[in-house]
């Protein structure tokens, strides 16, 4: 059973990969500098460039009775933690340098499309954490912890 569902778009990062894709496309009409991008090359970074953008243009942060699931983008990276391997969950606000997506921060991961505010998971067996950035930290963390009984 679903107890928590929460889509966050995430609008630096389309508007940051929109203007890139912009800038690129007329690069190559254009044909701008000494070495325009042909063809290929063009249509190479294109794919690369909406792949991207498909895969972490937003997050949904799913809490079931079992587990949270955090997918991002259209799924192609889904992150699924067991409620019983939680030990404690807490809210924090972290700098606007620690950036959006999938991040390697010094004691785990976080995973952000938009905001400065996290819910922090720590866990029972390991020294790992895990952020989950997001706009609805007070109603993330209330759920998660009625659904370990903290």
């Amino acid at each position: 059973m679903v107890k928590y569902r929460k889509f966050q778009f995430g609008w630096v990062i389309v508007i940051i990969y929109l203007l890139v894709i912009l800038w690129m496309t007329f690069a190559y009409i254009y044909q701008w500098g000494n070495n325009p991008i042909d063809t290929p090359g063009y249509i190479f970074f294109m794919v690369l460039l909406g792949g991207i953008l498909l895969g972490f243009y937003g997050m949904t942060v799913i809490v079931t009775d079992r587990q949270i699931k955090i997918k991002l983008g259209i799924g192609l990276y889904t992150k699924k933690i067991d409620l019983s391997a939680i030990r404690s969950v807490n809210t924090l606000t972290y700098p606007f340098y620690c950036g959006f997506g999938i991040r390697i921060i010094s004691n785990g991961l976080m995973f952000n499309v938009s905001g400065r505010h996290a819910v922090e998971i720590k866990f029972k067996n390991k020294k790992d954490v895990i952020l989950i950035g997001t706009d609805d930290w007070e109603k993330l963390r209330d759920t998660i912890e009625k659904s370990i009984g903290y």
